[in-house]
């Protein structure tokens, strides 16, 4: 299990609890650029502190553990190991985003397919 892979499942578990990294990083009693690295894959976690983080964003332990699975849809094919590093990449970078701001880069995302998809019409 690579350390960018639990971080990325850290972010998304504190999404859904619906707390920002300041926030988890009081509850923990750790830094918020700890808890940075933690997500980035750039700080080695230990399960005590892998336990901590499960039993305040509700999720269990194994959660974490679980190795991510690229999904394939049909008609489609998985991601490269380059495409994947670059989407973990651009997924650590968001993460240090506030919520309105992290909208507006989904928002923008969502305005270039419709205008690709505008212009193959």
């Amino acid at each position: 299990m690579k350390y960018r892979e639990i971080g990325y499942r850290i972010a998304i578990a504190r999404e859904e609890a619906g707390l920002n990294q300041k926030e988890l990083a009081e509850m923990l009693g750790i830094s918020q650029a700890t808890l940075s690295n933690y997500e980035k894959g750039k700080r080695r976690i230990y399960l005590p502190q892998l336990q901590r983080i499960a039993e305040a964003v509700g999720r269990p332990l194994e959660y974490f553990l679980q190795p991510i699975d690229p999904v394939d849809p049909p008609g489609l094919s998985a991601p490269t190991q380059n495409e994947m590093a670059e989407l973990l990449q651009i997924m650590a970078e968001l993460s240090d985003l506030p919520r309105p701001d992290r909208k507006s880069v989904i928002d923008y995302i969502r305005w270039l397919k419709s205008k690709k998809e505008g212009e193959s019409s």
